[in-house]
């Protein structure tokens, strides 16, 4: 349990990015060998295969996709759907050598492509079969119900595998997951106005975010879309970590999620990959209520400086009744709570302590005070 709660067995993923890039950097001519064959026909296996084993330094389970785009070879990292695996592709591809760039693209999630055409199930379908009703949703989001005729007798899961592809070839991957707040595939028309989903992008510049759209797909805007939210905080007299929550901020909501949830899958997937999401935990008492804010804005600020570039993304914070939350997703955990050992141990708070966003892991102290429970 103790492997759960300090995971610094495994590898760091700053350690498995350096490693991951010197083996692509190494062996990249073969890919480029294999994708300038014209045959036989297994050589998009083999050349999956090959770059499997170069990106599996630092991925478990990588997921990719290789191109050209005029005379440049193209790696797509893909995050499917998650944002989790987001912020670490993001990471990967901030690293990647400048050498390499004179031949390679190095992209996060999949480009827009108003043209593409889906062949899966025995169906051809194109943007310009899906309708889409369309909105901005409150939090400045779309929502989006569609529809497609051609799929009215597929499967649900077919169907709806084909529709999230589409959706990513309309707007961009990253665009996708930054800005559908939610998504309804229907079996039957609905009322009112649509468009064809090969206009969804241009809905979207004119009525969703006109001044960002054009980042719309660039890996660090995608990480940097900050939700609110609010919780009623625990009336129990023992109330597990973050139940005293009454307000936060998260820009990787699904941690927040899944922890309360009590599900490992994110964090079973980071851990073998060397990620480590977690957060610090620290009392209030004695804090004033307009200071509260700016304490975590200021240990964030101090434990990064500290850091050093690399070491980690900070992902948000929320204020409980009692204690403080500043969360992270650590790239070298080590390193990450030396220096925040340092930095708690000058801050204005009796103890402070780490805890991953395991449920059922335990807090590891970084400072140690008389009223620590």
């Amino acid at each position: 349990m103790r492997e759960l709660s300090l995971p610094l067995n495994s590898k760091p993923f700053r350690v498995r990015t350096k490693e991951a890039w010197a083996a692509f950097l190494a062996g990249e001519h073969e890919l480029r060998a294999l994708m300038d064959q014209k045959g036989p026909g297994d050589v998009s296996e083999q050349l999956v295969e090959r770059c499997s084993e170069l990106l599996s330094p630092a991925f478990a389970s990588p997921a990719f996709e290789l191109g050209r785009s005029g005379e440049k070879y193209e790696l797509i990292l893909t995050p499917e759907g998650d944002r989790t695996r987001l912020f670490q592709l993001a990471y990967f591809q901030r690293y990647a050598p400048k050498e390499l760039l004179d031949r390679w693209n190095v992209i996060v999630g999949r480009t827009r492509n108003k043209n593409f055409v889906m062949r899966m199930f025995g169906q051809d379908v194109a943007l310009t079969d899906v309708q889409a009703w369309a909105e901005r949703t409150e939090g400045g989001g779309l929502g989006l119900e569609l529809y497609c005729e051609k799929l009215a007798g597929q499967p649900a899961e077919e169907a709806h595998y084909i529709i999230y592809t589409l959706l990513d070839q309309a707007l961009g991957e990253l665009a996708a997951m930054r800005y559908v707040d939610y998504l309804d595939v229907l079996n039957a028309p609905a009322e009112g106005k649509s468009i064809t989903l090969d206009r969804l992008a241009d809905f979207a510049a004119a009525q969703i975010d006109p001044e960002g759209w054009d980042n719309a797909c660039d890996p660090k805007n995608a990480c940097e879309r900050w939700s609110a939210y609010r919780g009623e905080p625990s009336q129990e007299e023992d109330w597990p970590l973050r139940a005293d929550v009454y307000a936060g901020v998260s820009c990787c909501v699904p941690l927040i999620n899944a922890y309360f949830q009590q599900d490992d899958y994110y964090m079973d997937r980071l851990h073998q990959d060397g990620v480590v999401p977690g957060f610090f935990y620290y009392p209030l008492d004695g804090v004033g209520r307009d200071d509260i804010l700016d304490l975590r804005d200021q240990l964030e600020q101090a434990i990064a400086a500290r850091c050093g570039e690399g070491i980690v993304t900070f992902t948000g914070g929320s204020t409980g009744t009692e204690l403080g939350y500043l969360d992270f997703i650590a790239w070298d955990l080590k390193v990450l709570l030396d220096a925040a050992v340092e930095v708690f141990a000058g801050a204005p708070v009796n103890w402070a302590a780490f805890h991953t966003f395991r449920f059922r892991a335990s807090g590891i102290g970084l400072k140690q005070g008389d009223d620590k429970p």
